[in-house]
Parts: structure tokens; sequence; C-alpha cells
């Protein structure tokens, strides 16, 4: 069943795109679609491309996170939450750059997923989907990948982990799981985005440092994956975590 739960999240970034052009109003947007148009527009800023590359990583992240930790109710629930258009509305902009996509990688999991093939196949195909995804990362203008490009795109996660926090998590109590859960996987992704940093400027490796402590100050906003109980949690922490961000 595990299984099959999974192959719904990769599936759906599959097919998305006919269903977004045609139900444009059903989609849940993070603030990087563009949903009045007739059709998706290529994507020339590096900072969104790479924003909207690490909210799949972070989407696909929960949906794994759930998976392994048997939290099958919710992870069933969690894969139908209508966030699966952005593969999609990615396709013109991975041609327009001459990026080689990802969609092979992704049927290659749904497929061991659909299979129920064992945990270890499973694995290996998502890492291998996450290798894919990043070197679809590679096609920015040089220099977009410097240090200050990824503190922006860490801003950037952030910022929408915010949005779906405050959504997620009103006044201590669950109002949405889904969308508290959406906010972890954003927030490790700007997080692993600074551990691939590799740097030998001291006062760049002490601003990274300062940052990840800043980020890993948040973990106590998801005590649990699927809370039981009400969260001693406020969005407004995150939004204060970027302001010092920003100061670094």
């Amino acid at each position: 069943m595990k299984k099959n739960i999974l192959g719904i999240i990769i599936l759906s970034f599959l097919i998305s795109y006919s269903v977004v052009a045609s139900h444009p109003d059903e989609s849940h947007s993070h603030g990087n679609k563009h949903e009045n148009a007739p059709s998706p527009a290529i994507i020339t800023n590096d900072n969104e491309y790479l924003t909207n590359l690490n909210l799949m990583k972070g989407h696909l992240w929960v949906g794994i996170e759930l998976y392994k930790t048997s939290s099958i109710d919710n992870a069933k629930m969690h894969m139908k939450h209508p966030k699966s258009e952005l593969y999609g509305d990615m396709v013109p902009t991975f041609k327009a750059r001459g990026a080689p996509g990802f969609a092979t990688e992704l049927e290659n999991l749904s497929s061991s997923v659909q299979s129920e093939e064992s945990i270890k196949i499973v694995n290996d195909r998502y890492s291998n989907l996450f290798v894919a995804i990043s070197k679809n990362e590679e096609f920015i203008t040089q220099g977009n990948d410097s240090i200050d490009k990824k503190i922006k795109l860490v801003i950037s996660l952030l910022e929408i982990a915010a949005k779906e926090y405050a959504i997620g998590i009103v006044n201590g109590k669950v109002e949405n799981v889904y969308e508290y859960q959406d906010a972890l996987g954003f927030t490790t992704m700007a997080k692993n985005n600074l551990l691939d940093i590799n740097t030998k400027n001291i006062n760049n490796k002490l601003r990274i440092s300062k940052i990840i402590d800043i980020l890993n100050f948040l973990l106590p906003l998801w005590p649990e994956l699927v809370p039981n109980s009400n969260i001693d949690g406020d969005a407004r922490t995150i939004i204060d975590a970027i302001e010092k961000i920003k100061k670094i």
C-alpha cells in the first residue's frame, strides 16, 4: 500500500500539465506558478527556476519521509495535495535552457513503486531522481551559483515555507497538516543547498555556518512529521529567521 501511495505523487508530476491547463483554478500555488497564463511560461529568472526545482525536491522528500514512517493515511492525503503542477509547467523552461528534465527518472521511480519492488530499489531510484534534478540545476547563468545567489535561494524557499506554515499551524492548532509538512520539506531543501557549498573563503564559511545555525533553530517547529496534538510553533519564527539571514 505504501508503494502505491508513493506512486501517486510521482505519476502526478508526470500528468499534471494537462490537468492544470484544463483546470487552472484547482492548482495549489506557492507563488511561483503562472496561473493565468494559457500555457506554462518560460522562466528566465534563475532564482525562480532554482526555487521551483527545490520545491519539487521538497515535495518528494516529504512524500518519501511519510512513506518510510508508515504514515499511510496521512501520506495518502498528502500525495493528493494539489501541488504536482510544478513539473509540467517547467517543461518549456527545460527546453528553453537546454536542460534534460527528469521525466525518465520520475517514471523509473514510479515503476519500481507500482511493481512493489524492494525498499533498496525504491531508495536507489529516489536518489537517482535527486541526482537528475540536481543536474538540471546546473542550467543557469554563469555566476548565479555563487554563495550570495545560494543565500537568495534559501530566502526564497523560506518565504514559501513561512506561508505554508502559517496555513498549517494557526495559534498552535494544526489546521492543515499537509502545508505544515510542505514547510518542513522546503526548509530542509534550503539547508541542503548550504550543506552542498564547498568554499575555502573563511568569511563565506562563517556566513554559511551562521545561516545553518539559524535553520537548525527552526527544526523544533516540526516536532513530529504527523502531529497528534497542538504545535508550539508560529510562522513568524521563520519570518524572523529570514530577516536574520538577510543581515548576514
